[in-house]
């Protein structure tokens, strides 16, 4: 598979093409930027164009660029998805804030985000904040229709990492300083649905599962005065088969380090 990234600079004039590797990426430089994935959604299918836009601003990594539009093109360069993101605010053309040191690649990734064999399109909707947390658009690929539909649900899912063994999507962060916990998502019914979820606060923890439809709790613990019982919780945690909280895809803070977790094009 070939990346391409291509720079557009404020004075609308084009860099030719450099064939890289996404690890090799250079940081995009201010200005308008594009970058680039050609990739099969399955072997049996022709490989499709996929096109990330948005418009960096300074230099600094922690400085917001903007993600402002994704587009698909089949084998013959019709356009089959199309979606803008940018807004004006304030008389300024702005598009999904995201910080400048994941603008190199705006979180593009094709991937098989409802493990049915196809892949799907995801792009960074957001990153930033105090948490440094992030959330993606997806499109999910429809065999019937051969087209792309938005999921909704998938955006809502915050640091989502993939595990296709188990079908499941694990989500951390997105909570406040006493927050350790965490969900897991399953693809139901053509949503994603939390199956399992974790949550927890300085005074205790609250575990709860999806059992008939409903969430019911199975766990609770209240800390109470004992000092050592949110050290034994955590290691209860981390030790428990299907919470393996010490387990780098529950990742924080986003980041290129998190693209392990969301696949390969």
């Amino acid at each position: 598979m070939t990346l391409l990234i291509f720079f557009l600079g404020i004075s609308g004039c084009n860099v030719h093409p450099m064939t890289l590797e996404p690890t090799d990426s250079p940081d995009p430089l201010p200005g308008l930027h594009t970058y680039e994935i050609q990739a099969r959604l399955h072997e049996s299918m022709p490989e499709y164009r996929f096109v990330a836009t948005g418009a960096v601003q300074g230099e600094d990594e922690w400085m917001y660029g903007f993600v402002m539009g994704l587009n698909v093109y089949n084998e013959n360069g019709e356009s089959i998805l199309s979606a803008d993101f940018s807004e004006i605010l304030e008389g300024k053309v702005i598009g999904y804030h995201v910080y400048n040191g994941m603008m190199d690649t705006m979180g593009l990734h094709v991937t098989d985000v409802n493990f049915d064999g196809y892949k799907d399109v995801i792009i960074l909707n957001s990153f930033g904040g105090a948490h440094s947390n992030t959330w993606y658009d997806c499109w999910l690929w429809n065999t019937e229709t051969s087209s792309f539909a938005a999921s909704k649900s998938f955006a809502e899912i915050c640091n989502p990492a993939l595990d296709a063994g188990k079908e499941c999507i694990y989500s951390a962060g997105g909570s406040g300083a006493g927050y350790w916990g965490g969900s897991i998502y399953k693809f139901i019914d053509g949503e994603y649905v939390v199956t399992n979820k974790l949550d927890t606060d300085w005074y205790g923890l609250v575990e709860r599962k999806l059992i008939n439809g409903k969430m019911e709790i199975v766990r609770e613990v209240s800390y109470g005065e004992d000092k050592q019982i949110l050290e034994r919780e955590q290691e209860y945690y981390k030790n428990s088969e299907l919470w393996q909280l010490d387990h780098p895809h529950w990742y924080w803070l986003g980041g290129h380090h998190a693209d392990q977790w969301l696949g390969g094009e």
